[in-house]
């Protein structure tokens, strides 16, 4: 296969993301992996990353650039700016520009964008299809009994949650999180609710998560395909938990075997 072609799109202030496209000159026919970058977004680092991931599984990534300006607290998705809307445009126009096929999309993220990318996959079941979420600060517990957003209990955003549960909860979902990754950094949400819902590490969070989701999924009869892996040596940093622990394999998995649409266009495009 030949060298991956980035190109740097442009977005539209405040609807729009920047995002990278990496992927073949050709579209390949597999479905994009969206890729969300954490708080200090670092969105070049992960496409240096993950460029020869892609180059191996013939696959197009999209990593959109959530600026700090325009998209503060994108972590939650179904912020006050909706950063889950704009996510849904960037996906609109490149499918109109042909850069990416039609259809869902496997969705990773790591830190803050493991945050955004448990939420949008729960907000939008039909729009994703595998879900890989590394590492986040907190997380939506599938708990009826915790309100938004630590869990599904209360206003709009609860009720559209629950109601979306097994839809959700029916997929191809990985849980990463590092070994070492047990800090209470300022960017670990904190406080005795919190704590004592979802526990005191990164690592114990992500444990407690991928059990009670299970549980819910089994008590909605469905045979959960929902993994957690520990990387081992691996503290808080993407570009440990891929040279250390191979993430890279995990952000961007082979795609799930399916009949699909001959490949359209990559267009190649100068950077803006």
């Amino acid at each position: 296969m030949e060298d991956v072609v980035r190109i740097f799109r442009r977005g539209v202030p405040g609807l729009i993301p920047d995002a990278w496209i990496v992927g073949p000159a050709e579209t390949p026919p597999a479905p994009p992996v969206v890729v969300i970058h954490g708080i200090t977004r670092g969105v070049d680092e992960m496409v240096d990353r993950l460029a020869p991931r892609a180059r191996a599984m013939e696959r197009t990534l999209v990593l959109p650039h959530f600026s700090q300006t325009e998209w503060p607290r994108y972590q939650r998705a179904a912020c006050k700016s909706r950063a889950d809307w704009a996510l849904l445009r960037l996906m609109a126009a490149l499918r109109e520009e042909d850069r990416i096929r039609a259809g869902r999309f496997d969705l990773s993220g790591f830190s803050g964008g493991a945050q955004f990318a448990h939420r949008f996959a729960w907000l939008y079941p039909r729009s994703v299809d595998r879900l890989c979420a590394t590492a986040p600060g907190w997380w939506t517990f599938p708990d009826p009994a915790a309100a938004w957003p630590r869990g599904t209990a209360g206003g709009a955003q609860g009720f559209r949650l629950e109601a979306n549960l097994r839809a959700f909860l029916d997929r191809r979902i990985t849980v990463c999180v590092g070994s070492d990754d047990i800090d209470r950094d300022p960017n670990l949400r904190q406080g005795i609710e919190i704590d004592a819902q979802q526990g005191q590490t990164r690592v114990s969070r992500a444990a407690a998560w991928v059990a009670m989701a299970e549980a819910r999924a089994r008590a909605l009869g469905l045979d959960p395909a929902i993994s957690l892996r520990v990387l081992q040596g691996c503290g808080h940093s993407f570009s440990d938990c891929v040279t250390r622990a191979a993430l890279d394999r995990d952000f961007v998995a082979p795609a799930a075997p399916r009949a699909l649409p001959p490949p359209a266009r990559f267009q190649k495009r100068k950077a803006a």
